[in-house]
């Protein structure tokens, strides 16, 4: 995904005190990568491997080297910097005030200047965090999220396996609601995870056969819902067969992957009497035993193994 500097501008300029100096015409300029860059070492002209597609930040450091240099050599490094295709745009930090070579550069090849009074470290934290949620790949899956004692569950199987009828009861049972019928999935690429949300359209709605469309926000209070949550265990669910043998110990791991990122995934067998919603905290509960580190089924499996050891060494 990418987005345009003018985005930017108009979602962020009064967050992080942006003001544009020069360049208007490139605003249309897009970002493709969350990262931002200091030009750095760039300034002296060394920009063998330099990351022309990332938003360039100026500091104290950068902009004392480049108000030492005349306006010519200004305006030949600042040119061999932003006349790349890949460029997108620049950023002045603490209020530091823009050199002429430093406006007409930027004007003549239409690369936005900005400027902000926040300080490096601060911009490229916020900065970063915000463009990884603008222009992160993401993908749209038919399912059900929400969020059980803390974990991001995602629940997924055919339709009318009872996902929506499970979600209500989970936030009938204190837990947060998320997304019903399609889930929006982000890869992050900072923390290299997946955040599950709702589309726009359906955010808080819950389709329940023979009901309809429900309100969670208005029927169950603000407290029931979330915007978005990391998605850290996958539930399928799926029509029982008697015919096939489902996992009863728990001992193998099994993933699904999205985005090429691999996440646990469990099969629960869908049947007339099974409490889809206890089975589904039950579960996000051993998940937070294994984020811990704890595996039951095979500290059970040690256990026993031991056992067997001891009654065949005293045999």
């Amino acid at each position: 995904m990418t987005m345009d500097v003018g985005v930017l501008i108009k979602e962020k300029s009064e967050d992080f005190k942006l003001k544009l100096l020069a360049g208007k015409d490139g605003i249309g300029r897009n970002i493709t990568v969350p990262s931002i860059n200091r030009p750095g070492l760039a300034l002296t002209g060394f920009l063998e491997h330099f990351p022309y597609e990332r938003i360039q930040v100026i500091g104290i450091i950068e902009h004392i080297y480049l108000s030492r240099l005349d306006d010519s050599s200004q305006i030949e490094i600042l040119t061999k910097i932003f006349s790349n295709e890949k460029a997108v745009a620049c950023v002045l930090t603490r209020d530091l005030e823009s050199t002429d070579a430093m406006l007409k550069v930027f004007s003549d090849l239409k690369v936005p200047l900005l400027k902000t009074s926040l300080r490096p470290s601060a911009l490229i934290g916020d900065l970063s965090y915000y463009l990884d949620s603008k222009v992160a790949p993401s993908i749209k899956i038919h399912g059900v999220m929400a969020n059980v004692y803390g974990i991001g569950i995602l629940i997924v199987g055919k339709s009318a396996m009872g996902k929506s009828e499970c979600a209500l009861e989970l936030v009938k049972r204190g837990h947060k609601f998320i997304a019903d019928d399609i889930v929006n999935i982000k890869k992050l690429s900072l923390g290299q995870f997946l955040i599950g949300s709702s589309l726009e359209i359906t955010k808080h709605l819950i389709e329940v056969r023979g009901i309809g469309i429900i309100d969670v926000k208005e029927l169950f209070g603000i407290g029931n819902i979330l915007s978005d949550s990391k998605i850290e265990l996958v539930i399928k669910f799926e029509e029982w067969t008697p015919v096939k043998k489902y996992d009863r110990i728990g001992l193998d791991d099994y993933y699904a992957e999205y985005l090429g990122v691999k996440i646990p995934e469990i099969t629960i067998p869908v049947a007339p009497g099974r409490n889809l919603a206890v089975l589904v905290e039950t579960a996000s509960l051993n998940q937070r035993l294994k984020n811990k580190g704890h595996f039951t089924a095979k500290a059970l499996n040690a256990t026993l193994r031991k056992e067997l050891n001891n009654q065949i060494s005293h045999e």
